[in-house]
């Protein structure tokens, strides 16, 4: 391994900056800029320690490479896309006390190109990386904080230690983990997430897309199939081709346009339209609103209220323990089951005759449609108290 110097320069002493070579990588150093004056300082035991900055330097990678490997400790990332070699500027910050700059290293293997400062793990610094490379090349990054930027690359593994990640035209599957940093993706083949309490934006996803946000609000759109762990923040998912998982732990849920839908609210609201086949929600205490939904309907609200409308599913299921049930059907159904644990309850039905069975508790009791013992649909409604008024749509 020899150490290469920028174009005209000597070879760097013990606390200069230098590259690192290894493998049979050929690079060209094509620009340096200026010296760098101190440009932050931080607090010590013995007062302000300057940092320092080494002039960015821009670098030409002339062999192939199909996978690339980033740290910056700290410093932000970036990698895009284009046509030719691959370019990398970087630019290193370190604390003076310290000595000299760290070491950059550039290292090749098989077509696997890494870059990092190996010194940067127990010292006091940091290195920027822009690295530019040919579509296609799967990508590694690690941050340790700073942000994070990939565009336009294939396969991405992104862990930006806390700093806000922004991925867009991913050809592969992608992983962030942010650890309370925000996170936007845009048009990935497939994506898990995990912002570790930061947002969560994500659309046109692929393939599966799969988020954990601990606490972060979640908005997601234009994927064909979902699963939401919010741990506590609000979820918006619209445009859901397939089927969407969400658990909010607290937090309020609206799914608009989705396949088989799956809710828990762990208290929080929820709002779904449009359902383009079964939605099943567990409320445990939040309102519920549903309208449109075509698939079998099954509600816990856990007390909160139930106003579902434009209803044609083949069948219903609710328990309101003591919440307010409002039905609504377009299309006649083959079953209804209803116990509100106490609230009222209100359903509209089209067509009939249904085998009807109520059980106010002695409450006011209305059936306006028509009845039979034998009919093949049956609507079964136990208020424990609550009024009932079942009528035609």
């Amino acid at each position: 391994m020899q150490p290469i110097t920028a174009q005209g320069r000597p070879q760097a002493t013990r606390g200069r900056w230098i590259w690192v070579l290894s493998g049979t990588l050929t690079i060209a150093a094509i620009g340096a800029f200026g010296s760098w004056a101190i440009v932050r300082a931080s607090n010590s035991p013995g007062g302000p320690t300057p940092f320092s900055a080494v002039p960015t330097r821009t670098v030409i990678v002339t062999r192939p490479v199909t996978a690339l490997n980033v740290q910056s400790y700290g410093a932000p990332i970036k990698v895009t896309t284009a046509p030719g070699p691959v370019r990398i500027a970087e630019s290193v910050t370190y604390d003076s006390a310290d000595g000299g700059p760290p070491t950059v290293t550039d290292t090749d293997s098989r077509g696997l190109l890494t870059l990092a400062a190996p010194a940067c793990t127990n010292a006091n610094c940091s290195v920027g990386f822009s690295v530019t490379v040919p579509s296609g090349v799967t990508v590694t990054a690690s941050a340790s904080g700073g942000p994070v930027t990939v565009v336009g690359t294939g396969a991405a593994d992104i862990d930006s230690g806390g700093g806000p990640v922004y991925a867009a035209g991913i050809g592969g599957p992608l992983t962030v983990t942010a650890d309370g940093g925000g996170v936007t993706v845009n048009n990935a083949a497939g994506a898990d997430l995990d912002s570790g309490g930061g947002p969560v934006t994500a659309t046109g996803i692929t393939g599966k897309l799969t988020v954990h946000a601990e606490g972060g609000g979640v908005t997601v759109s234009r994927v064909p199939t979902a699963a939401i762990d919010s741990g506590g923040g609000p979820v918006y998912a619209a445009a859901i081709s397939g089927p969407l998982t969400v658990n909010a732990e607290g937090g309020g849920v609206t799914a608009t346009g989705a396949g088989a839908t799956q809710i828990n609210s762990g208290g929080g609201p929820v709002s779904a339209s449009t359902i383009q086949g079964p939605l099943s929600v567990a409320a445990e205490g939040g309102g519920v609103e549903a309208s449109g939904v075509t698939g079998a309907l099954n509600v816990d609200t856990g007390g909160g209220p139930l106003s579902a409308t434009s209803l044609t599913s083949p069948s219903a299921v609710v328990r309101g323990e003591g919440g307010g049930v409002s039905l609504g059907f377009l299309a006649a159904p083959a079953s209804v089951r209803v116990d509100t644990g106490g609230g009222d309850a209100s359903l509209s039905v089209p067509g009939g005759p249904y085998a009807v069975t109520a059980d106010t508790g002695g409450s006011q009791e209305s059936v306006l449609i028509a009845t039979s013992p034998g009919a093949a649909s049956s609507i079964s409604v136990t208020t424990e108290g609550g009024n009932l008024q079942i009528g035609p749509a």
